[in-house]
């Protein structure tokens, strides 16, 4: 099992609307390359070792929940703690085998757009809101979006290479 070890560590944020742009088509692309792969695709694992679209599906479903959830509670809240997430345990769990991909994706696009149009409203001292990770420490919601991009960036390159050899 490939785990998404993709978000960085250390994120040098930059302006709230360079990130939201970021965040914008980041998203965009990860939605349009997944939304192109025929549905006859969608469950192949072409590279050993290496997730089915459809479980990236899953897995981007399952983290940008986690991701918004993370951005509202942030805005909503004085500080809040941040868990992260048991990635290796989800699969199992949350049965990705029998999950339906394209419910995945249709979350995907619904939870973006959501996310978007919450962000696109906040004041810019909103950006600077913390939330304190049991792992990385205090972070900016600037960074948290940030971090959520890289995320879709990182899973969309993935999606790519699964894609070039089907």
């Amino acid at each position: 099992m490939i785990l998404c070890l993709s978000c960085p560590v250390n994120v040098t944020p930059i302006s709230p609307v360079e990130v939201l742009a970021k965040f914008t088509s980041r998203a965009t692309e990860f939605i349009a390359t997944a939304r192109a792969i025929p549905a006859g695709d969608l469950l192949k694992n072409p590279i050993a070792g290496q997730w089915s679209p459809a479980y990236v599906l899953h897995h981007m479903c399952d983290g940008d929940l986690h991701f918004t959830t993370r951005f509202l509670n942030c805005l909503a809240e004085d500080n809040p703690a941040i868990f992260p997430f048991e990635e290796e345990i989800y699969p199992l769990r949350l049965n990705y085998e029998k999950r339906d991909p394209l419910a995945s994706l249709a979350s995907i696009e619904g939870n973006f757009a959501a996310a978007k149009n919450i962000l696109s409203l906040i004041s810019d001292s909103d950006w600077q809101r913390t939330s304190v990770h049991v792992e990385r420490g205090e972070l900016t919601l600037l960074e948290l979006v940030s971090i959520a991009a890289g995320h879709s960036k990182a899973h969309h390159g993935q999606l790519e290479e699964i894609i070039a050899a089907l």
